[in-house]
C-alpha cells in the first residue's frame, strides 16, 4: 500500500492511499488512459477552532519510479470534496491520459518487470472563513505487480508495439499454420513478461510449424527458395537470404548452447523485439502476396 498526506497550515490533513492493484487501464489503443483508484480521507483539522475545508482542485505528474522521468501529467475535473468530522475513506478515481509514445516509454522502462511509478500530487483547498490555500507536492511511490499490469492495463489498452504488422493466415485447415499463429502470439506474451530468450524459441517454433505445413523440416533457404519460385531471380535470392538469416537468428535461442561452455547466448530486450518484428515481417510478407499453395 502506498500513501501520502497533504498538510493544511501546520496540520496533517488530506490523506491519499493507492493500492498497487488499484491501477487499471481504460480507453483504447489510440487513446489509452491509466485510471488511478485512490482512497482519500478529508478529516476536519483538529485545531481550535476546527478547520473545515473543501478540496476544489487536484493535479499531478506521473513519474517513472526508477529514473525520476516525467511520463504524463493530469488534472482531475472540478471538485467539491468537503471535509468532515468523521475520518472515513472515500473512493476517488483520477484518469491519466497516456499518449502512445508515453505508453511505449513506460514499457521500455519496465523492461518486462514490475513497473515502478512515482505519482506527484498538488492541489487547492478553500478553507472556511479564511480563503484558498495551495496543497504543495506530495508523492506516492507504487510498484504494480507485473501480472496485474499485463492483465488489467496492457490487455485493456490493446496496445502492443510488437503488432506492427498484421498476419493473416490462409483459410486452410492445416493445423501447422494454426500452431504457427499460436506460437507468434506466445512470443509476444513472453516478451511482455521479460522472458526474452524464450521469445526466440517460440518464434523458431512458429517458423518450424510454418515449414511443416509445406512438408519441410526446417524454415531454411531451401524452403524459402521453393515458396518464392515465381519471383524475379534477383528478388528471390535477396528475399530468400533475408528470411534465412532471420530464421538463423532464432536458432540462437535457449535450445542451442553456445559453442564454448554450456551457457546460453544472452538475449536482451532489443534483440527480442527485433526478432519479433522481423519474424512478423516474414509472415506478413506471405499474408500480402498470398500464401503459396505448393
Amino acid at each position: 500500500m502506498a500513501e501520502t498526506t497533504f498538510q493544511i497550515g501546520n496540520y496533517s490533513a488530506i490523506r491519499f492511499r493507492l493500492e498497487p492493484t488499484e491501477i487499471y487501464g481504460s480507453g483504447n489503443a489510440t487513446s489509452p488512459i491509466l485510471s488511478l483508484r485512490f482512497k482519500i480521507q478529508l478529516p476536519s483539522v483538529a485545531a481550535q477552532p476546527p478547520i473545515d475545508y473543501t478540496m476544489i482542485r487536484l493535479a499531478g505528474r506521473l513519474m517513472s519510479g526508477n529514473h525520476a522521468e516525467q511520463l504524463a501529467t493530469f488534472e482531475a475535473p472540478p471538485l467539491a470534496e468537503e471535509s468532515g468530522p468523521q475520518n472515513y475513506e472515500r473512493q476517488f478515481q483520477v484518469d491519466v491520459p497516456i499518449r502512445l509514445h508515453e505508453a511505449k516509454r513506460i514499457e521500455d522502462l519496465r523492461d518486462g518487470k514490475d513497473p515502478h511509478f512515482q505519482i506527484s500530487l498538488s492541489g487547492l483547498v478553500h478553507i472556511r472563513n479564511k480563503g484558498f490555500e495551495l496543497l504543495r507536492d506530495a508523492a506516492i511511490n507504487v510498484t504494480v505487480p507485473r501480472s496485474h499490469w499485463i492483465d488489467h492495463v496492457l490487455n485493456i489498452w490493446g496496445i502492443s508495439e510488437l503488432q506492427l504488422l498484421q498476419v493473416k493466415m490462409p483459410t486452410s485447415t492445416r493445423k501447422e499454420l494454426a500452431a504457427a499463429r499460436e506460437r507468434l502470439a506466445k512470443a509476444e506474451q513472453l516478451y511482455r513478461l521479460g522472458d526474452y530468450s524464450h521469445v526466440l524459441t517460440s518464434l523458431r517454433l512458429a517458423f518450424e510449424a510454418f515449414a511443416e505445413a509445406y512438408g519441410a523440416n526446417r524454415a531454411d533457404r531451401n524452403l524459402f527458395d521453393k515458396l518464392l519460385a515465381d519471383k524475379n531471380a534477383e528478388v528471390r535470392e535477396k528475399v530468400r537470404d533475408s528470411f534465412d538469416y532471420i530464421y538463423r537468428l532464432l536458432n540462437v535461442g535457449p535450445h542451442e548452447p553456445t559453442p564454448v561452455g554450456n551457457q546460453q547466448v544472452p538475449i536482451g530486450r532489443n534483440e527480442a523485439r527485433f526478432a519479433l518484428v522481423a519474424s512478423h515481417a516474414v509472415f506478413e510478407y506471405f499474408s500480402g502476396t498470398g500464401w503459396p499453395d505448393v
